[in-house]
Order: C-alpha cells, then structure tokens, then sequence
C-alpha cells in the first residue's frame, strides 16, 4: 500500500511557516545562491473576498529571468494537499484511476504516472487553480495562463528512479518554449528522497537530445525523431486533450505494463540531454517543503534523484502555457483557463498553420 500521506521528513505534520510579503531569503547550495520568495498570508476584505497580495516583485522576477527557476515558500495551504491525496486515495479504492506503472529489470515498480488529475479530480484542480500559484504562474508568463498538463508522479520507497538531465519543451508540440511548470510535493522532499537537479540559466540554450537504451549507446537522430512523432500521435506531454486515443492506450500499455516483461522499452520515452560535463558540476539540488512550490522554466534542464527513503515520493506537476501560445501539434485541442477556479472552462488553442 502506497503511503502517501502528507508527512514532513521527521515524521512530522506538514509545517507551515510564517508568510510574509515580498521577503525573501538566499539560499545556499552547491555553492550557488539563488532567492526563495516567502509567500504572504491572504487577506479578506470588508465584502468577505479574499484577496491574494503580490507575491512576485521585481527582484523574483529578474531572478526566474536569469535562472529558469522560482521557489515559493508556503505558497499553498496544507488543507488543499490534504484533500487532493484524500481524493486520490477514494479514486484509487473505487477503481476509477488511470495510472501508468513502469518496471525496472528486477520485476518491481520504480515510476508511477497518473496524468489528467485536473478534468477527473475537483481537489486537484483547486490545487492547480490556487489563486496565490495561478498569481505567480502568469507573473511570470507575462499573460492569462491555461493548464496545458498535469501529472503526479510516484517514486516508490527505495526502488524510486532517477531521471536524467532533459528539457520539458524537447517533449512538448508548443511554441514559444517558454511554459512554465509548478511542481508541488506532499512532504518534505530532500536529496534522499528524490528531488529535482536543475542547471541554472539553461532555459536560455537549445540542447540536442538523445534515447539511450544504455550509457553508451543512443538511437540515430531519424529513429528517435521518429519516436518523438509517434509521442505526439498519443498526445504530447501526457495530455489526453490532443492526439488519438488508440495511440494514447497503445503508448500506456508499452511504456507500463508491457516493462514488466522487456524493462528496456521502458527507456524509450526517456529523452536525455547532452550537456557538456563542466555544465553538470554547476547543478543545484532544490529541496523542497509540503506546501512550498518550485517553478520553472520548460527549456531548463533538469533531472531528479532516486528515491531511497523509507518513504514513497509523490509529486504534483502541473504545465501551464501562455493563452497566447501556439500549439503545434496532433489535433485541435482545448485547455481549461488556470484562473477560472469555480467552474471549468475550457479554451481552444491557437493551431500553428500548416
């Protein structure tokens, strides 16, 4: 059985801290700093409507410019963590979740996806609705944000897999490259446990990418170029709003149940960067607090450790793209508008012309 409940690493409830307004703090790894921004308690006005103060100010904006990557302390209310995972567990008990399982050579389960949580799951979705996360979300954008997609994913206790160094965008049918990810955890999440390596200032270079069935073997530039089509048949990024849907069920059933028997088919929805050595020495490890969310950039390359804790590693990652942006993919699909939090409404993509 999955442990999946919001506990800190000490064993502890979820803590959340003080929130003060535009105070920020320097945060040392890896001998690089880079700026935390501490979210603000919400207010309430006389009419009884909360309002959420700024949260990003000039300084955390120049700071994602330069960087790729924004943490927000205390961005979401321990309330909201607490439903999502109580939903999921009620889903999960009724029969009702579509989750992909991957296998690695030794028979057991290192990775699990469960993708679409905002159009099946209302809890989910007032997560990746959060007023305060959909604040900072188009900040950043710089424009109205729509929910391109969304996925949990589980890295069981001690078997968890690392993943490789890769760019979002190198997966994904939307131009500009420049959407942005926020990246929830339910517990406390440090480099034992799985948490994300980022190489700062990468969002800014195009890198080529590769599918190695091994360290030191790829497959030629046409075959993976190949395969990167077929993943938009299925629909990109997850995502059941484009693509075909028998294209979709036959890439779920060859990327999970099939790794049971051949682990190695596992590997080739895995895209791997090539990054010059001196790059990957300057990489940060970002842990990261239940309630606190880590923002970046879907050109910045990052990759996550193992997980070898006692514990399972659930993470929420939600993809949000500019309402202005172009898709450029398989069909003509529509995303729900991040900022409509009582009632879903949909948006159709701008279709690249052919």
């Amino acid at each position: 059985m999955l442990d999946w409940g919001p506990k800190s690493l000490n064993g502890g409830n979820i803590s959340i801290g003080s929130r003060l307004l535009s105070r920020h703090i320097l945060f040392r790894a890896s001998g690089s700093h880079f700026r935390i921004v501490l979210a603000s308690k919400h207010k309430v006005d006389n009419m009884g409507h909360t309002l959420t103060p700024a949260i990003v100010d000039s300084a955390a904006l120049l700071e994602y410019q330069q960087r790729g990557f924004l943490l927000v302390e205390d961005l979401v209310e321990p309330a909201l963590l607490h439903s999502a995972l109580d939903e999921l567990r009620s889903q999960r008990e009724t029969g009702a979740l579509v989750q992909n399982d991957r296998y690695n050579h030794t028979g057991q389960v290192d990775f699990t996806k469960i993708p679409n949580l905002v159009k099946t799951n209302e809890a989910f979705r007032m997560l990746a609705s959060a007023p305060a996360v959909v604040q900072v979300v188009e900040t950043l954008l710089g424009q109205r944000a729509l929910i391109f997609r969304d996925v949990l994913v589980n890295k069981p206790a001690r078997t968890g897999a690392s993943l490789d160094y890769h760019q979002d965008s190198a997966y994904w049918d939307v131009e500009p490259r420049a959407l942005i990810s926020a990246w929830f955890t339910f517990r406390d999440v440090g480099p034992d446990d799985g948490c994300l390596r980022l190489i700062s200032g990468s969002h800014t270079r195009n890198y080529p990418h590769d599918i190695r069935l091994s360290t030191k073997h790829a497959l030629p530039q046409w075959l993976t170029a190949g395969l990167r089509r077929l993943a938009s048949l299925s629909g990109t990024g997850d995502s059941d709003a484009s693509g075909f849907s028998v294209a979709r069920r036959l890439k779920n059933r060859a990327l999970g149940s099939f790794t049971r028997r051949a682990s190695f088919i596992g590997k080739l929805q895995d895209l791997h960067a090539r990054i010059p050595d001196g790059e990957k020495r300057l990489a940060l490890e970002i842990p990261v607090r239940a309630g606190s969310v880590l923002f970046f950039h879907s050109q910045l390359l990052h990759a996550s450790n193992p997980n070898t804790s006692e514990l399972d590693r659930p993470a929420y990652i939600v993809s949000y793209m500019g309402a202005d942006y172009t898709f450029c993919g398989v069909g003509q699909p529509e995303f729900l508008v991040a900022a409509e939090r009582n009632r879903k409404v949909f948006q159709k993509a701008r279709i690249a012309k052919p």
